[in-house]
């Protein structure tokens, strides 16, 4: 039994000097002041203390044997009570480390830190090259992730993730610096790494990294630029556009009042729950050229219970021509996210009234080839000209 704690103690101290080490060694290629602390039984003296550009952190860092969120969570509250402790001026930092952790479980850490100890920094690392920090000035080491995850991968299920839903999302955030504020609802700068862009998109950590993964090992980020930046665009906005080719699902409808179909869609679009896409809200932005097609609009969930909400609109008679065409939105949070508000109605952004009338058999695709004409072909050849 004694041979077996001694063991046990003796496992826990290599993961645990391991981790300091990986610690003090990412610190130290940002460009920190790294001291690391000699051995003692002052329970009182943090493993690290880390400091530049007049912040300083003293670091607390504990080790798991195993990336479980019940094992870690622990763990970690324990670091940040003692890093707490022991800063003394210094802010503190508590990280927590194992073999290898899930990203869900990296991200379960980081929301309980920012949730129950907002004052203090944290971290999250594991064997595997998984870095994630939450404080001020730390956000860079998180960059360390993407050239450890860049391995080639050509499993289908990853290349359709490029184009889901919250991608689609941080694809428009990452292009909005380069449209105007007319033609897209989203957040406008530029971004170092995955922290800054989850943090303007409104999205989880792990859920910029996943993308900026994807998009770094398909070769679609600029290798040297300072801030994340989309090259080979044309190939990109291709695909981007094939994805977004899919069987719609709607309903024809009718206003049961006759009054003013335009003030009757109004209303409609005031709900918060509704956007007009497609052909209309190429009108609504000014690159209208198809004329004759019922306005289509896009609704998150096209359910029964959520029509029935529009007391004013029931389903069209067979036959009959319908005022409003409801639709199921593709990617409710991309499309959502990114509405506009020409004359105080929702509207979808410019990228998402392309990607949408695309395949439509409407002339379709005359109306995408004008709105790339007029609005995406500087961008998707990198000369844009807004911004």
């Amino acid at each position: 039994m004694a041979n077996s704690q001694l063991f046990e103690q003796s496992d826990a101290d290599r993961r645990g000097h391991q981790v300091e080490a990986e610690v003090a060694r990412l610190f130290k290629k940002a460009g920190w002041k790294v001291i690391q602390q000699p051995i003692s039984r002052d329970a009182h003296r943090p493993d690290l203390l880390v400091s530049r550009k007049g912040v300083s952190y003293a670091v607390e860092i504990k080790a798991g044997a195993e990336g479980r969120s019940d094992r870690l969570i622990p763990l970690w509250s324990q670091a940040c009570l003692q890093a707490s402790r022991a800063a003394g001026n210094r802010a503190p930092l508590a990280v927590v480390a194992a073999p290898k952790i899930a990203p869900r479980v990296a991200e379960q850490i980081l929301k309980f830190a920012e949730e129950y100890a907002p004052d203090a920094a944290a971290g999250v690392i594991d064997f595997g090259g998984l870095s994630l920090f939450r404080g001020p000035h730390l956000e860079e080491l998180n960059a360390e992730m993407l050239p450890l995850l860049a391995r080639p991968s050509s499993k289908p299920s990853e290349q359709a993730h490029l184009f889901s839903d919250l991608n689609q999302w941080m694809l428009k955030v990452l292009l909005a610096p380069e449209l105007p504020d007319e033609l897209l609802g989203a957040p406008r700068g530029r971004y170092r790494n995955a922290s800054q862009l989850a943090r303007a998109a409104n999205v989880s950590v792990m859920s910029a990294f996943r993308l900026l993964h994807q998009l770094q090992r398909e070769g679609y980020l600029h290798e040297s630029s300072p801030y994340l930046h989309l090259v080979r665009r044309e190939d990109l906005f291709r695909r981007w556009q094939a994805a977004a080719l899919r069987i719609a699902n709607e309903i024809p409808m009718q206003f049961l009042l006759r009054g003013d179909p335009k003030e009757e869609l109004r209303r409609v679009l005031q709900s918060g729950r509704a956007c007009l896409a497609l052909f209309a809200a190429a009108d609504a932005l000014h690159l209208g050229f198809v004329q004759g097609v019922p306005p289509h609009v896009y609704v998150q969930r096209l359910q029964p219970a959520n029509i029935a909400a529009w007391k004013n609109l029931a389903l069209a008679a067979p036959g009959e021509l319908p005022d409003v065409i409801f639709r199921q939105a593709p990617s409710p949070q991309s499309v959502f996210r990114g509405i506009v508000r020409p004359g105080g109605m929702a509207v979808c952004d410019a990228i998402q009234v392309w990607l949408d009338v695309s395949g439509h058999p409407s002339r379709g695709a005359e109306q995408a080839d004008l709105i790339r004409r007029r609005v995406l072909n500087p961008i998707i050849m990198g000369k844009p000209a807004h911004g």
